[in-house]
């Protein structure tokens, strides 16, 4: 029985370790399963290499169907998603890994030999954008991703990104998900919580040093104590990272050692962080978007950069340099970060 995308969307949100799951993968000869690191033959080892693979194994590029099926911690997942998929029983799955999202390659992208059409949402290999548009409505966001041209949909279940392999033509990769958190947030389907911690008092900490009053105030809540550190010379602190998606940075700018010169904030499951869950400056939410950022600051950045994926915005503001930086594939904010001046 050939591989459909009817099933394969159905199975996204389930863990591959669910036994009909398992056994959906294993009749269409998919093998290849994630695994964590601990599991890894060679962990006691070299756990570095270990941790690599299992990384690694989160994205399995099936070659026979031309898609990948690209899997996410449970943890994770349930952070930003919600509740995982049920089994035949009607009990959510408990697996350690979650099918977040799929992809479907046309036939000359990366060596594939493309996927047995028909694709998700009428979408067709070798339609131009416009054609695209005429099935699906207006994207969301219209950016280069990697260098191709992309276009993104928020269906009523679904997040769709279509990339064009020939500038406005030639639709060649389809990727689809559930909506996560921003998402919900960006279409107004889910609301900011009202209370929430304020940005302000991380602002003040800026040019103060870390043994300051005020410092050890603001940052009481992240479990910031300033004699836990040494203060040696320029640097970052990144042991709330994990836990509170907060990084400080101490020393530079003309400054002492011991002294704030800058904060970052990074939302949840951002380098699989916990999140920043308080406001953020100037009216900036996790789920605004960069065409919203120069309203928001009120006039357009001083500096813009973009890579692969990602691109970044600063703005040299009167007490403070305040850097934004964007994912072009959820086209939402990231991280958040504010610096003395130069």
């Amino acid at each position: 029985m050939p591989l459909t995308v009817q099933d394969l969307l159905a199975h996204i949100g389930r863990s591959p370790s669910a036994a009909d799951v398992d056994a959906w993968l294993s009749s269409h000869r998919i093998r290849n399963r994630p695994f964590l690191a601990k599991d890894d033959l060679d962990y006691r080892k070299d756990r570095y290499e270990a941790d690599k693979r299992a990384k690694a194994s989160e994205i399995d590029e099936v070659e026979r169907h031309s898609i990948a099926l690209i899997y996410e911690p449970s943890d994770d997942y349930k952070a930003l998603y919600g509740t995982l998929g049920q089994g035949p029983d009607g009990q959510p799955d408990n697996g350690p890994f979650v099918l977040r999202e799929a992809a479907f390659f046309g036939a000359g992208v990366q060596n594939y030999e493309g996927f047995a059409e028909p694709l998700p949402f009428n979408l067709r290999f070798g339609m131009s954008r416009d054609e695209a548009v005429a099935v699906m409505g207006q994207p969301l966001a219209r950016r280069a991703v990697h260098e191709l041209g992309s276009d993104l949909w928020a269906l009523d279940d679904w997040i769709a990104n279509a990339s064009y392999l020939e500038g406005d033509s030639d639709l060649g990769i389809v990727h689809v998900r559930r909506p996560h958190l921003f998402d919900r947030r960006m279409l107004k389907r889910e609301a900011v919580p009202a209370q929430r911690a304020s940005f302000e008092p991380l602002l003040h900490c800026l040019g103060r040093t870390a043994g300051d009053a005020r410092v050890a105030e603001a940052l009481a809540p992240i479990g910031f104590d300033a004699t836990d550190f040494d203060f040696d010379g320029e640097g970052e602190i990144m042991n709330f990272q994990h836990s509170h998606g907060v990084t400080l940075y101490v020393g530079g700018h003309g400054q002492s050692a011991a002294t704030i010169t800058g904060l970052r904030v990074q939302r949840l499951g951002d380098l699989r962080s916990k999140g920043w869950s308080g406001a953020l400056p100037h009216g900036i939410e996790f789920h605004s978007t960069p065409r919203q950022l120069a309203d928001l600051v009120g006039h357009k950045p001083d500096r813009v950069s973009q890579a692969d994926d990602t691109g970044a915005f600063v703005w040299n503001l009167e007490n403070y340099l305040l850097h934004v930086m964007y994912s072009l594939i959820d086209f939402q904010v990231y991280r958040v970060a504010v610096f003395l001046p130069n």
